[in-house]
């Protein structure tokens, strides 16, 4: 199989905790290389950064809804040190949507910038308090019924300055969340199945999420890998850079057919799903479901998928 990556779910869970970890370095060549370190106070100057920064785009899923909706977690400030702040430690944010047309400059994509009117932050400056490493502050939405659920929209955030003879970290600095609407079939899911080339055949039992990418469509991201992929084999290996993204019909919910997300020519030919692939929304206690048996290169019989997905919750 073409482009075939293995990983272990110990260097995969690794790679993801450290994107999240508490402290970081500032710039440096490891840190550009994803060797993702600990600052040495006594090597480097302590600073300030958005841990998520690391990423180049942030996707948050977003209800289709005229009410407020918080989203926590992302505009998170840290401090790049070895010790917590000594005293408060104040960081100015601002708005710099030039982040979201540089983006899609570089990456041949079409995010639109989310209008002003439809968000807020609470405010522009944070406080780190002393003996603390960090804050966060919540984005407002205040409703997406405006929204495409065919687009996606961005906002740009950058750290302007700090206080307190800390160095903003020139990788950390630059935020840019994306924003999509979810549809029905958007959420956590347990994904429970196998491939059926020998091999490649050993069971998957994996979390994975289902990212709307239409408003009847969604594509799998593996959070261990931190990254789109469906898992193989074991859930050890993964296959190509690419994941696959499922079709429905949204009045019946079959699952009428699948691709490659991202698209490139050089994919392998998908060809779509058994007739009872398929949504099962919830009901009587019972989670939502979906039932895919999918396969590509016109060859079921020895190129196929049998997933079996459970609904855990909202992502």
């Amino acid at each position: 199989m073409r482009n075939m990556k293995k990983i272990t779910l110990a260097s995969a869970l690794f790679t993801a905790l450290l994107g999240l970890t508490l402290t970081g370095c500032l710039k440096d060549k490891g840190f550009d290389n994803y060797e993702y370190g600990i600052n040495d106070p006594d090597t480097q100057p302590p600073g300030v950064g958005f841990p998520k920064a690391a990423n180049k785009k942030n996707t948050v899923g977003l209800d289709v809804s005229g009410s407020s909706q918080a989203v926590n977690d992302v505009v998170y400030v840290n401090l790049e040190s070895g010790s917590p702040a000594a005293s408060d430690v104040q960081v100015t944010i601002q708005i710099d949507n030039s982040l979201v047309t540089a983006y899609n400059t570089a990456n041949g994509t079409n995010i639109q910038i989310l209008s002003s009117t439809l968000y807020s932050l609470p405010s522009l400056t944070l406080t780190i308090p002393a003996g603390q490493r960090n804050v966060q502050i919540p984005i407002n939405v205040s409703s997406t019924l405006t929204l495409d659920p065919n687009s996606s929209y961005g906002v740009g955030i950058k750290i302007a300055s700090v206080t307190g003879n800390y160095v903003i970290a020139s990788n950390l600095k630059n935020l840019l969340v994306e924003f999509t609407i979810k549809n029905k079939y958007d959420g956590k899911y347990q994904l429970v199945g196998y491939h059926n080339r020998p091999g490649l055949s050993n069971p998957y039992d994996e979390t994975v999420h289902m990212i709307t990418s239409g408003p009847a469509s969604v594509y799998m991201y593996w959070p261990a890998l931190g990254a789109a992929a469906h898992p193989l084999n074991g859930g050890v290996t993964y296959y190509g850079s690419f994941t696959s993204n499922f079709i429905f019909n949204p009045t019946t919910n079959q699952l009428i057919a699948w691709d490659w997300t991202p698209y490139a020519t050089t994919l392998p030919v998908a060809v779509g799903p058994a007739t009872d692939s398929r949504y099962v929304p919830a009901a009587g206690g019972n989670p939502a479901m979906i039932y895919a048996n999918f396969y590509y290169n016109n060859n079921p019989g020895a190129r196929a998928f049998f997933d079996t997905l459970t609904h855990l919750g909202p992502r």
